[in-house]
C-alpha cells in the first residue's frame, strides 16, 4: 500500500512540471540577452492554434 502511495506522489509530481507557468515578458528575454518572438502553434488536445511567446 505504501508502494502505491509513494508512486502516486512521484507521478503528481512529475506531471505538475508539464504545466505551462506564467507567459514570457520581453523584460525577462532582455535581461537574458534574448528576443522574444511568438509562434502560431496547433494545440493537439484542443485542435485550435494558440499563440507561444518564446525567448530565442
Amino acid at each position: 500500500m505504501m508502494k502505491i502511495f509513494i508512486f502516486s506522489i512521484f507521478i503528481l509530481f512529475s506531471f505538475s512540471a508539464c504545466v505551462p507557468s506564467e507567459d514570457v515578458t520581453k523584460e525577462e528575454c532582455k535581461k537574458q540577452g534574448l528576443s522574444l518572438k511568438k509562434e502560431k502553434v496547433l494545440n493537439y488536445r484542443t485542435g485550435k492554434y494558440e499563440i507561444r511567446a518564446l525567448c530565442k
